[in-house]
């Protein structure tokens, strides 16, 4: 059974539509795309980008998890999203390109995580644990 190591609770601005993770530990070289419109949710190394649904400035509630195993997944969502990403500091920061302080999250070090996003409306949970048969240091 999965057991929850930290969780961080914010709300972010979101300006020219979306906003970012980043783990300032190395390169950051997430890429949005713009030819899928159904695609909202982008990872690289260091980095997960999220294409909000509205267009204006606002505010969206994130919550992000860290798990040390692949966790329940929660309620229903509007939209769902999986991917993987390596974070070289296992540190992971809420950048909306606006503010210099950003929150941030130890997610259990560095490593490659599984993601798992589920929004509702501009509500999003962020679960993250580490790939198969490797434990972050």
């Amino acid at each position: 059974m999965a057991h929850l190591t930290a969780v961080l609770r914010t709300t972010t601005h979101v300006d020219h539509r979306s906003f970012d993770l980043l783990d300032d530990g190395g390169p950051q070289d997430a890429v949005r795309e713009f030819g899928d419109p159904a695609r909202w949710l982008f990872t690289g190394r260091n980095s997960v980008i999220v294409v909000t649904l509205d267009g204006d400035p606002h505010d969206s509630t994130l919550t992000i998890e860290a798990w040390d195993g692949e966790p329940p997944a929660h309620g229903p969502a509007e939209r769902t999203a999986q991917a993987t990403v390596h974070l070289d500091s296992g540190q992971l920061e809420v950048n909306p390109l606006v503010e210099d302080d950003a929150d941030w999250l130890d997610v259990g070090g560095p490593g490659t995580y599984h993601l798992r996003v589920s929004a509702t409306g501009e509500d999003y949970l962020f679960q993250l644990w580490p790939s198969t048969g490797r434990t972050p240091s």
